[in-house]
């Protein structure tokens, strides 16, 4: 594996995630506004606009998970070229 082909990878993950998770928090911000009050205890009298809310968080979390994911495949699949490179010599 080339390093671009590692670099593309990990930021196709991260960019995929992120998006998943965007629409994932917007949606639950939309549909079930008072999660996220519930969640992270937040008082009524506190403006906020939940589907802002869950679109920033659902980025954030679905960017770092789908970066991470991304490293680990790059990782194995490294990790098990390497291998078939020594039982081949």
């Amino acid at each position: 594996m080339t390093v671009v082909r590692g670099f593309t990878i990990t930021i196709a993950s991260g960019a995929a995630f992120g998006l998943l998770g965007s629409v994932l928090g917007y949606a639950i911000g939309l549909y079930a506004p008072d999660y996220y009050r519930l969640v992270f205890r937040i008082p009524p009298s506190v403006q906020l606009d939940p589907a802002h809310v869950g679109l920033g968080l659902g980025l954030t979390q679905g960017l770092a998970a789908g970066l991470f994911i991304g490293l680990v495949i790059v990782v194995t699949v490294a990790w098990y070229n390497s291998r078939l490179k020594e039982r081949s010599t």
